[in-house]
């Protein structure tokens, strides 16, 4: 689910999309804002991103075809960045809650230059069962949440608050540390020869959300997390197609929420 305006970047973000078998057929097209555009500065040991304000993606509004595709997925990602505007939030968390019930939801902690807020971070973890973040994000979500200064227990006592399932910390070329019910631990990262650490991230949470449904535990997931990760590290592409060992062609078993 997106908006993309009709224009040549429009135009062409379906384009990829479709080439790389994405269903694009919740993308909608605004006849007036402009497609969203990021500059990405790739100077520094992090990508640090100016993303564009009033764009298309701000406005995705609310189809009652977007009730039966919720009703149908296995897991929905999103996102806090995506949050920034009143339309885009309202739709987004109206269809958070029509997923169903076993439908695994995962929150993408990415804080963006200024657009987040304590609403949008409250109401986005009382839906979610798994939240991934990365260091940056600690010190602001401590900053709406509070909490003391140890980032493993305040992760902890994040998990615990929420009743998240996991809490998923991924720190870079480090690898990631785990927080999964009563369990904690840190998987580290084969070192990799960087090319081009945007869409390393979104590689990540993807991997670690998809063998989650194929029922694999948490260590497995964060390994292949880190595995699918780090091989987009070493891509030009932010969005390679990624090997046959990183992919899951069928779930067995299936992932299936525990009762409360």
């Amino acid at each position: 689910m997106s908006r993309v305006g009709q224009d040549k970047y429009g135009n062409r973000a379906v384009e990829i999309l479709g080439e790389k078998g994405v269903d694009t057929a919740f993308i909608q097209r605004d006849p007036v804002l402009k497609t969203g555009l990021v500059n990405v500065d790739l100077s520094g040991d992090e990508p640090e991103y100016e993303i564009l304000g009033q764009v298309a993606w701000d406005d995705i509004a609310w189809e009652d075809r977007f009730s039966s595709l919720m009703e149908s997925a296995d897991a929905v990602c999103f996102g806090t960045l995506s949050q920034r505007s009143d339309t885009s939030r309202t739709t987004i968390l109206r269809a958070v809650h029509n997923a169903k019930d076993s439908c695994l939801k995962v929150l993408d902690l990415n804080f963006r230059q200024d657009y987040h807020s304590l609403e949008v971070v409250q109401n986005s973890l009382q839906l979610a069962d798994v939240v991934k973040l990365s260091g940056p994000e600690i010190p602001i979500l401590r900053r709406y949440l509070g909490g003391g200064q140890d980032d493993g227990q305040f992760l902890k006592n994040l998990r615990s608050r929420y009743s998240l399932d996991c809490v998923v910390l991924s720190l870079g070329e480090r690898g990631c540390r785990v927080f999964d019910g009563g369990d904690e631990f840190t998987v580290k990262a084969v070192s990799r020869d960087v090319v081009n650490t945007v869409g390393a991230g979104d590689a990540f949470t993807a991997a670690f959300v998809t063998h989650r449904l194929a029922g694999n535990d948490a260590e497995t997931c964060a390994k292949k997390a880190n595995q699918a990760g780090g091989y987009v590290v070493t891509c030009e592409d932010g969005m390679p197609i990624l090997p046959t060992t990183h992919r899951i062609f069928a779930f067995n078993p299936p992932y299936r929420k525990e009762a409360n």
